[in-house]
């Protein structure tokens, strides 16, 4: 055979796997991206599941999965470049019928609503001297809830004007609530006895019901800019505090309503959660907070608290929390206590910031505890 022949032969068979791995490398390629939990709170841990399947004979000597995500969830820095986004390019080696799993392990460090919708695939044929690129959808969706300051601890100074405001109400048994049945006391009442169960145990045995209360909390969160110039450090402390006041009430039994001008990331509306209590209400707060975008501008909150005081039809306890603090804020405050229901106006401020307006027993100024992260990236 001369060099001519080799030569004709070699470029057949570099032409011919050019031309099988471009018409068939990404046949049967799988690609799944999921994060290992749905929900998660800042500071977390949790891990990012890769994974890829090549379910054919044809084997890829190579194959990256290039993707982005938000930077607030922190992985590694290997493979990875950080810039606006966090970009992942991971390699591979894809023989035949194989199937790769890994685990990437990464930190919430603040909370948000954070997804990935594309991934590159990028492969070559043997000779390398071709670049493969296909893109493909995925659906990786996480939730990162605000961190719950412990009030106990960090609120101290507040918790008994809070609990004060917050416990002022009427408590009447609920006939439609059961909540168990126990032995009799000298302060129950006589249609409170449960007769089967007193002869069952041969004691005197009360229906213990359900609390209802006549009043409920609503916390208004609001989120406009305090300043010409600002940070969003502020805003994450007012976030969670929104958070962890509203789990202090919920777990208290009182009916909470939740009212924000923060814009969700995906939808651009704000938030106003009915009166609700239980688990599952303080969740619909938490993905709220979750997913108020910062950067979106918000709409002022003295209308909805105008609003509020002309329809204030329930026996209903304001907090409102606002590092904004200018007199119209102040004056549609005022309309709210003068419906002769109870408010409170927290404002979080630095220790050394100056008010536009006078602190008094019902406004107060509270100074979060800034030197752990707050995870303002």
């Amino acid at each position: 055979m001369t060099v001519l022949s080799v030569a004709a032969v070699l470029l057949l068979l570099i032409w011919l796997q050019d031309f099988i791995y471009s018409a068939y490398w990404n046949r049967k390629i799988l690609c799944d991206l999921r994060f290992s939990e749905r929900n998660s709170t800042e500071g977390a841990t949790l891990e990012l599941i890769e994974t890829l399947s090549n379910a054919k004979v044809l084997p890829l000597p190579w194959i990256a999965l290039k993707f982005q995500v938000s930077r607030n969830l922190i992985f590694d820095g290997r493979n990875s470049n950080v810039s606006d986004d966090y970009y992942r390019n991971d390699m591979f080696a894809a023989l035949s019928y194989r199937k790769i799993t890994r685990r990437l392990a990464f930190n919430c460090a603040r909370r948000g609503f954070y997804t990935i919708k594309n991934v590159d695939i990028v492969s070559g044929n043997i000779m390398m001297n071709r670049k493969l690129v296909t893109h493909i959808g995925t659906n990786a969706t996480l939730t990162v809830y605000p961190k719950l300051i412990p009030i106990d601890e960090q609120l101290f100074a507040y918790k008994n004007l809070l609990g004060d405001v917050i416990t002022r109400r009427f408590i009447l048994p609920d006939p439609f609530e059961f909540r168990c049945i126990r032995e009799y006391q000298p302060f129950d009442s006589f249609r409170s006895i449960n007769f089967k169960a007193t002869a069952k145990t041969g004691q005197m045995m009360v229906n213990v019901n359900e609390y209802t209360a006549s009043q409920q909390v609503v916390v208004i969160l609001n989120l406009e800019p305090y300043a010409q110039f600002y940070s969003h450090t502020l805003f994450e402390m007012s976030i969670r505090l929104a958070a962890s006041l509203s789990e202090y009430a919920i777990e208290k039994g009182i009916q909470l309503r939740f009212v924000t001008n923060g814009k969700d990331i995906e939808t651009g509306q704000s938030a106003d959660i009915a009166g609700g209590a239980g688990s599952g209400h303080f969740t619909n707060i938490l993905e709220s907070l979750a997913r108020v975008d910062l950067e979106r501008k918000p709409a002022g909150i003295t209308s909805a608290l105008r609003d509020m005081a002309a329809f204030n039809k329930t026996d209903s306890v304001y907090i409102l929390i606002s590092p904004n603090n200018n007199g119209d804020l102040l004056a549609a405050f005022n309309m709210l206590k003068e419906t002769g229901s109870d408010a409170l106006w927290i404002i979080p401020a630095y220790e050394d910031s100056k008010m536009n307006i006078s602190l008094s027993e019902d406004i107060i100024k509270w100074s979060p505890m800034l030197n752990e992260q707050t995870a303002v990236l």
